[in-house]
């Protein structure tokens, strides 16, 4: 949507940035009948060389659930979904800048950040640690949000 343009306004409207949302789902069938939230969402939504990737966490990008009880595999997981998600949008894990980590128990969170410290390796970026009750489904001990941004400059 453009701004509102006053008369007085002396400045140029800019076309706005297209969004483009890559791996769309419905929840009633991610969730396979645990849940009826009549939800459209996607993985990735990608603005120019933006990326917000939905939080992964131990399920698979077919919805199966890895590492029950263990937030480092879940955490691993989590670091196969991104290979895959952030290669479709054109992206690779030197472009990440943020990474907001949510854990279920404060022990879970030492096993999560070491196996994102061995895949961020030498890439520094900025985190932030959350513990809270629970997820969305209780099984979950752990997800984590990603925000990048396409470095143009590093080769794909």
């Amino acid at each position: 949507m453009d701004r509102p343009v006053k008369p007085d306004d002396d400045w140029k409207r800019e076309p706005m940035t297209t969004h483009e949302r890559l791996r769309k789902f419905e929840t009633n069938q991610w969730y396979k009948g645990t849940q009826q939230l009549n939800s459209q969402l996607c993985m990735v939504v990608k603005t120019g060389d933006y990326l917000a990737i939905r939080g992964q966490t131990g399920h698979d990008l077919n919805g199966e659930f890895h590492g029950m009880g263990d937030p480092a595999e879940q955490t691993e997981q989590a670091f196969r979904n991104l290979a895959v998600l952030m290669g479709e949008a054109g992206a690779v894990k030197e472009d990440i800048c943020k990474i907001k980590i949510w854990v279920t128990d404060r022990a879970h969170l030492e096993p999560v950040m070491r196996v994102i410290g061995k895949h961020m390796q030498g890439i520094p970026v900025t985190t932030s640690e959350v513990i809270i009750s629970g997820l969305a489904r209780a099984h979950m001990d752990m997800e984590i949000d990603i925000y990048a941004v396409i470095d143009r400059d590093v080769p794909r």
